[in-house]
């Protein structure tokens, strides 16, 4: 009886471990291809994990941190940069008058009353933050800190208002033995916060790695990503509370990263197609871990057409975290190598 209880136990687990390489990507099969042309790799960023867009000055702002530097103790050229898409030229770093130490995370623009605002999840000894910068003349002007226990593993976020913003957290804790189970038993313990002004409170939660996080123009519609379950789920949104009533969600199978939005109202999203690669990669840059950008467009009331742009098994781009595509450029970011992908796209 003992023998065949065990035989069960085992038939159990391993079809529970095979469950999870399937889903983590370990099976795929990897055939790079590319819809964007005239690629080029820009290699003096660290980290750049995020990006941003002004589009009525054309000014990408991109978040970078050199992580593996930082965990080693290393000096790092850390902050966010900024690149001119009107001009064409070379990302610089901007000035910012915050005085703590500066590594940032998840971004988000806003321009509100002819002032330009950016909010930043930053990481540090002191815990995480959000922190908010109005920004001029090429510096960033510290404004304020936000902090609270809810938010734990902040990854993205995005600003509704001066003082009003969505933020995900990826894990419901920061480390230990319940975090690495959340994520190998795929545990859905993440969730999104909605700061109101005054308090922090949750927005949704029994999310599977809660990821990137974006609200349509008109503030009607929030979209979010979960890394481990590969969803993008999309909310209506009321304006007014902001409060969220899911109206459905798709698995793209992938492990899905940042979000942004087009011009089109096109969404595109950076994705991890093997996730245990990308743990890999964590731990040395010599390990690729495969990268692959997504565009979604609307395909009916709730659904999307999802196309494939770009699929590459590490080499030339490992990691990646985010795209966006501007005027006939696509630009995908990476979370750990100074690489930044620059490619033409018309389709």
């Amino acid at each position: 009886m003992k023998k065949y209880i065990f035989s069960i136990i085992l038939v159990i687990l391993v079809y529970f471990v095979l469950i999870t390489l399937y889903d983590a990507g370990s099976f795929k099969t990897i055939e790079n291809h590319s819809d964007l042309k005239n690629i080029s790799i820009y290699k003096a960023i660290p980290g750049p994990e995020d990006f941003e867009m002004d589009v009525e000055n054309g000014w990408m702002f991109i978040s970078a941190t050199d992580r593996r530097n930082l965990a080693k103790g290393k000096n790092t050229n850390d902050g966010i940069y900024l690149l001119d898409l009107k001009k064409d030229t070379v990302p610089y770093m901007l000035t910012t008058t915050y005085k703590g130490d500066f590594y940032p995370h998840g971004i988000s623009f806003l321009k509100k009353e002819n002032t330009d605002y950016l909010f930043v999840i930053n990481h540090n000894k002191d815990g995480s933050s959000v922190e908010l910068f109005r920004f001029k003349n090429d510096t960033l002007f510290h404004l304020v800190t936000y902090k609270d226990e809810l938010m734990c593993c902040p990854n993205d976020l995005v600003a509704v208002d001066t003082d009003k913003f969505y933020v995900s957290n990826d894990h419901a804790n920061k480390k230990g033995i319940m975090r690495t189970l959340e994520d190998y038993l795929r545990l859905p313990k993440s969730y999104l916060l909605y700061y109101n002004g005054k308090v922090f409170s949750k927005a949704y939660d029994g999310l599977n790695y809660a990821n990137g996080v974006i609200v349509s123009p008109d503030g009607k519609t929030l979209y979010l990503t979960e890394t481990i379950s590969g969803e993008i789920s999309v909310y209506n949104r009321d304006i007014i509370t902001g409060d969220l009533l899911l109206r459905f969600n798709k698995d793209l199978k992938t492990g899905l990263d940042n979000i942004t939005m087009d011009s089109n109202g096109d969404l595109w999203i950076a994705a991890h197609p093997k996730l245990f690669d990308f743990v890999g990669h964590i731990k040395s840059a010599e390990n690729y871990s495969p990268s692959q950008v997504l565009k979604l467009s609307t395909n009916g009331d709730d659904d999307f057409l999802v196309t494939e742009v770009y699929l590459n098994d590490g080499e030339q781009l490992s990691g990646s975290s985010v795209a966006l595509h501007y005027k006939g450029k696509v630009y995908v970011g990476v979370v750990f190598d100074s690489k930044l992908l620059i490619g033409d796209y018309h389709p």
